[in-house]
C-alpha cells in the first residue's frame, strides 16, 4: 500500500508541475529577452533538480517498481500501462526536452527549438496527466470497495 500512495503522490504532483511548465512556463522564453536567455536556461536547469527532476526520475523508480511489487488492487495491466506511460515521458525527455534546453542554455535563444519544445512537450504533459487519471481511477476502485 506504501508504495502505491507514493507513486499516487508523484503521479499528481508530476501531472501538476509538468501542465504548469507547458501551459506557463515554456510559453513565457521569449519575454526572457535573447541575450540573456542562455543564462537564463542555465539557471532553470539548476533550479529545477528538486521540484522536477528528481520527482519525475523517482516516479520511474515506482513505476518499476510497482510492476514488480503490484499491490493486490492494482491489476497487471494497470501497473504495465504506468510503466508504459511513464517510458514515454522518459522517451520524450531524452529525446527532445534535455536536448532542446541543453542547446539553448549554450546557444541562446531559438524560436524554432522554442516552438518544438513546446509541441513535443505536449508528449510529458498528456502522459503524466493520463497517470494521475489512472492512480485516482485505482485509489476510488479501491475506497468503493472499502466502503
Amino acid at each position: 500500500m506504501t508504495l502505491f500512495v507514493v507513486f499516487l503522490f508523484l503521479a499528481i504532483y508530476n501531472a501538476g508541475c509538468m501542465t504548469a511548465l507547458q501551459l506557463q512556463h515554456y510559453g513565457i522564453y521569449p519575454a526572457v529577452g535573447r541575450e540573456g536567455f542562455a543564462e537564463y536556461m542555465r539557471a532553470n536547469a539548476r533550479a529545477a533538480v528538486l521540484p522536477t527532476i528528481l520527482p519525475g526520475m523517482l516516479l520511474q523508480f515506482t513505476s518499476i517498481a510497482l510492476v514488480i511489487f503490484r499491490p493486490w488492487f492494482v491489476g497487471r495491466d494497470e501497473a504495465w500501462f504506468a510503466l508504459v506511460l511513464n517510458l514515454a515521458t522518459l522517451f520524450s525527455t531524452i529525446r527532445w526536452q534535455r536536448r532542446l534546453q541543453g542547446q539553448m542554455a549554450a546557444t541562446g535563444y531559438d524560436e524554432t527549438k522554442v516552438r518544438l519544445l513546446i509541441r513535443t512537450n505536449w508528449i510529458r504533459t498528456i502522459s503524466y496527466l493520463m497517470l494521475a487519471v489512472l492512480c485516482l481511477a485505482i485509489l476510488l476502485r479501491v475506497l468503493e470497495g472499502a466502503g
